[in-house]
């Protein structure tokens, strides 16, 4: 009996097992304060069980995570954002994917292809758009990136959720610029003025003195007969905007008839054909020679 008497009392005064069985125990835990665990779970753990969970911990008030899912504090919202200090700070005032982030330096997954090619980096609506020079040059440097529209097009500029050309300066960083002289911005894209393509190199290379709808064009034969493809393969003559071979006497002034023996005109190029038809007849007594270019680099 005393024994029995003495297991009973003891069974009495056990205390109750430890953990956070006590919803007010867990609000004294750090995890309480600093990512919103404050309400206890059926096993007595410490869980983010309500926004309001939330809203009193530091993630909130730092980093805009107000809202509790799936036992966490996460950004849903924006308006979660806009309550944290990184929005003030750092301008990370909109929710992506349970974070809050800076959109105008943010790329999106679903973005990923069309973002190096066109600036497009961010989803808003269900499409992708551009919002910064970031997005458009593909870095924050000066220098854009290679395959960035801004490298390639000049268009450096977010504008309207697309990438264009906001400036002249936009344009002169641009390849396009180098090969095609188009230089100056107008109406979101860069073009060509008549200054810029009779300076270029393909008003001295290619013929291309002359500026008709904002590109560098072959416009006379003497633009051609000065350029360095007349010299070399007999693009001496204008047509349509290019110069090529219309006669064979083009050829037959050029390096390419006295090194490569291509000395006849057909289809706008010197072939190593006989006769002395223009480009576009059936003179030539030999099919063009497919098997080389007839450019600089496959004359010499």
């Amino acid at each position: 009996m005393k024994l029995g008497w003495w297991l009973a009392f003891s069974f009495l005064a056990l205390p109750a097992l430890g953990g956070c069985d006590d919803a007010d125990k867990c609000k004294t835990v750090p995890e309480c304060t600093k990512d919103g665990k404050c309400s206890v779970d059926a096993k007595g753990v410490c869980v983010v069980s309500s926004d309001k969970d939330c809203s009193e911990a530091e993630a909130c008030k730092l980093h805009g995570k107000c809202s509790a899912k799936d036992g966490e504090c996460i950004a849903e919202e924006d308006s979660d954002c806009k309550k944290g200090d990184d929005c003030q700070k750092l301008a990370m005032c909109s929710a992506y994917r349970g974070a809050c982030v800076d959109l105008a330096r943010s790329i999106h997954a679903e973005c990923s292809k069309t973002c190096t090619s066109e600036g497009l980096c961010v989803s808003q609506g269900g499409k992708c758009i551009a919002l910064s020079r970031l997005h458009c040059a593909g870095t924050s440097d000066d220098k854009p990136e290679k395959e960035s529209p801004c490298a390639r097009l000049g268009h450096c500029t977010a504008k309207e959720g697309q990438c264009v050309a906001g400036s002249d300066d936009d344009c002169k960083l641009s390849a396009l610029c180098k090969d095609e002289a188009a230089c100056a911005a107008k109406d979101g894209a860069c073009i060509a003025s008549a200054e810029d393509c009779k300076k270029s190199n393909a008003c001295a290379t290619d013929g291309k003195c002359a500026a008709e709808d904002g590109k560098c064009v072959a416009a006379s034969a003497a633009d051609c007969k000065s350029s360095s493809r007349c010299k070399l393969e007999g693009l001496c003559s204008a047509k349509d905007g290019k110069c090529i071979a219309l006669s064979s006497a083009d050829c037959r002034q050029a390096a390419v008839c006295k090194n490569a023996k291509r000395c006849a005109a057909q289809d706008g190029a010197c072939t190593a054909g006989g006769g002395s038809g223009s480009a576009g007849g059936a003179v030539a007594q030999e099919a063009p020679d497919k098997s080389r270019k007839t450019t600089i680099s496959g004359v010499f």
